[in-house]
């Protein structure tokens, strides 16, 4: 049995939580194929390794992980102080949010956080960063409490106004139209 402090990626449990009723229909290669596609597996033993990174650490962790180079332009440009809303597309998912909110959150010493499908709660490590949105079933009660608290903090927003990772659409990978969400509540929330 997985030791739950080690935060490991679980797609049975998952499924298990976030479709109750019906996750058991779910076929097995189903779940396989899942867990392929996800590399669970190579995720768990980067998530033993890295269990004691939190944060911006966390996010250093993950893009060694993914042995990916980051090279910032312009980050001179960056402004050092006032609150503020950073959004932009989300092309790749994942590596993407993470290079973005590594930067931020090193810039701003790690004062950053995200609105993220909740499912990345999961990661513990990353759980500190996030305002957790549900994707897949009913919004929790305290959800437009914590949106609320997100833009009133004093630290930094990063969001993907689209709301997804970039689809690919007639063969082209594009992003969906963004919310107006992220607009509205920085001018409520004296954010640039």
């Amino acid at each position: 049995m997985a030791d739950d402090s080690l935060f490991l990626i679980d797609i049975d449990k998952i499924l298990r939580e976030k479709a109750p009723k019906k996750s058991k229909y779910i076929p097995k290669f189903v779940v396989s194929y899942l867990k392929h596609i996800v590399h669970q597996e190579e995720l768990n033993v980067f998530l033993r390794e890295s269990k004691d990174k939190v944060g911006v650490d966390f996010l250093k962790a993950c893009l060694e992980f993914l042995d990916a180079n980051i090279v910032v332009k312009g980050e001179e440009n960056l402004p050092k102080e006032g609150l503020y809303t950073f959004v932009s597309n989300h092309p790749l998912g994942g590596q993407d949010g993470v290079a973005l909110g590594y930067v931020l959150g090193s810039f701003y010493g790690g004062k950053v956080k995200y609105m993220v499908n909740d499912l990345l709660m999961n990661l513990h490590g990353l759980a500190p960063l996030c305002i957790p949105i549900n994707k897949t079933g009913k919004q929790a009660k305290d959800f437009p409490r914590m949106v609320e608290a997100g833009f009133a903090s004093d630290n930094q927003l990063i969001m993907f106004p689209a709301g997804l990772c970039s689809r690919r659409q007639n063969g082209v990978i594009r992003d969906l139209d963004w919310k107006k969400t992220f607009i509205v509540k920085s001018v409520e929330a004296h954010r640039d």
